[in-house]
């Protein structure tokens, strides 16, 4: 899964290393989120603001978006779960990301991701031993892009006292809403993890290769996200992920600073293989 990741590039950067429009910085009137993503940020969390890579009409655009997908026909999307994840194998068929997977696909780019691996039990039949969090980049955290899905969502009257909070992990907005407003929220599609990468968790996130980014960017070009799914490719895209053990002070949402990244002592009982 990806629960967690980091990137310190700011929307105005990405725009120019992904050739793309930049719209995330200052949100059209009426998008929610109403305010661009900030950077740096190390601790990104499911609720989050985050930069997104989409299509656009004529030019890859750089969408503000929540991290957690809302289904374009959800009427309280209090009731869902948060789905800040969608599995390759099954988005095709599921209700609340198939019309994403035949109309809007995305990528969103990040330094790297964390997963929490519990360390092993003391006897046989014993309880694991607390988590270690672990971060998993390129060499030098050069950059990832990870396919996802995305919606919008039309929001109920601000008056409404059943709107959800659904940025429990955002910055606070602007308080004066219109009527009407358009969210955008986005979902990062996953895989089955592979190579050394499935010793820190039995799926990881789906990368979509640069040379594949317009194709997967248009959904009547790659159509379904298993097209990305390649196990050789994967495989040896995995092997050269770096894995490092961390502070767990990054399991603390928090938590934001660049000390999260630094490496600690591996434990004496992981192996990546």
């Amino acid at each position: 899964m990806c629960g967690r990741y980091s990137l310190q590039s700011d929307p105005a950067q990405l725009a120019v290393d992904l050739d793309a429009l930049d719209l995330a910085s200052s949100p059209a009137a009426g998008n929610v989120p109403a305010e661009g993503p900030r950077a740096p940020r190390f601790n990104i969390a499911p609720t989050t603001t985050i930069p997104v890579l989409t299509a656009g009409a004529e030019n890859r655009e750089l969408l503000a978006m929540r991290w957690g997908l809302v289904p374009s026909w959800t009427k309280d999307p209090g009731d869902l779960p948060n789905l800040f994840n969608a599995r390759s194998e099954t988005a095709a068929t599921k209700p609340s990301f198939r019309s994403a997977v035949r109309r809007r696909h995305a990528v969103v780019p990040m330094d790297g991701w964390y997963e929490w691996v519990p360390a092993p039990a003391q006897h046989e039949g014993g309880k694991k031993g607390p988590k270690q969090p672990f971060f998993m980049s390129l060499p030098g955290d050069s950059g990832l892009h990870m396919a996802a899905l995305w919606e919008r969502w039309t929001m109920p009257a601000a008056d409404d006292d059943t709107t959800p909070d659904l940025f429990a992990h955002a910055e606070s907005g602007d308080e004066d809403q219109a009527v009407e407003q358009v969210m955008y929220s986005c979902t990062i599609l996953t895989t089955e993890a592979l190579g050394p990468l499935r010793a820190v968790h039995h799926r990881m996130p789906l990368v979509v290769p640069p040379e594949k980014l317009d194709a997967w960017l248009d959904p009547e070009v790659i159509t379904d996200p298993l097209d990305l799914v390649d196990d050789d490719e994967l495989t040896a895209w995995a092997e050269t992920i770096e894995i490092r053990p961390v502070s767990r002070a990054v399991s603390n949402v928090r938590n934001d600073g660049p000390e999260l990244l630094e490496p600690v002592p591996n434990p004496e009982w992981f192996d990546a293989g």
